[in-house]
């Protein structure tokens, strides 16, 4: 009886040990640690060199992460609205940040979020260049998309400059989506844009860059 209490009691601890395994929070990634244990960024994101497609999943195989770790969980890619992205051809071109901090200086940048002077200068490569702020991430969510890190439309558009709405969209984004349209422009649009507080920056990443309110109005 003794015996049989005892089995059932070491049971119990196992079971109580696997349920806070399991319930245990999965610790956010670091970026910053890992690119101090790689070369580059490629050594993990093997695929981003060769990829032709903008629907390609370039995240890390688990066999990039089994030299240093047993269990490994990666998460599926992001979804994305962009049907055309080359990767192949972009990574040769280098960093793209000094031709972006070229525009936010000239003023030719459309977004109404340029990026700070010294967060450009320290892209050095192809891939810190286009996801700024990688190389200091630390805390990135298995769960959640941190969109800072990844390219702006007004990045692509500094030298994809040529907008001529709606077809221009279409070389890029997948149109055929139905309410296809920026994420600010929501039902309450029609009588919110001429506010003071939206910033019209923007407005010519899809409307042209001599976007005019009298265009319209």
């Amino acid at each position: 009886m003794e015996n049989h209490l005892r089995k059932i009691t070491v049971l119990l601890y196992l079971f109580g040990a696997v349920a806070v395994l399991a319930a245990a929070p999965k610790r956010p990634f670091s970026h910053k640690y890992h690119l101090t244990q790689v070369a580059s960024c490629e050594n993990c994101h093997t695929t981003a060199t060769t990829s032709t497609k903008a629907e390609d999943n370039n995240l890390p195989d688990k066999s990039a992460c089994a030299t240093c770790h047993d269990e490994v969980e990666i998460s599926e890619p992001r979804p994305i609205g962009v049907q055309k992205f080359n990767h192949a051809k972009h990574v040769p071109m280098g960093s793209i940040a000094p031709v972006v901090a070229a525009a936010v200086k000239n003023g030719t940048y459309v977004g109404s979020h340029p990026p700070a002077a010294a967060e450009l200068a320290a892209a050095k490569d192809a891939c810190t260049g286009c996801h700024r702020g990688i190389a200091e991430s630390e805390n990135v969510p298995h769960d959640k998309i941190v969109k800072a890190h990844y390219p702006q439309m007004s990045d692509c558009l500094v030298c994809h400059n040529k907008i001529n709405p709606p077809d221009s969209c279409e070389k890029c984004h997948v149109a055929s989506v139905p309410n296809f349209r920026p994420t600010t422009h929501t039902a309450e649009f029609g009588d919110k844009h001429s506010s003071k507080e939206m910033a019209k920056t923007e407005c010519a990443s899809c409307h042209g860059r001599k976007f005019t309110c009298k265009g319209c109005h």
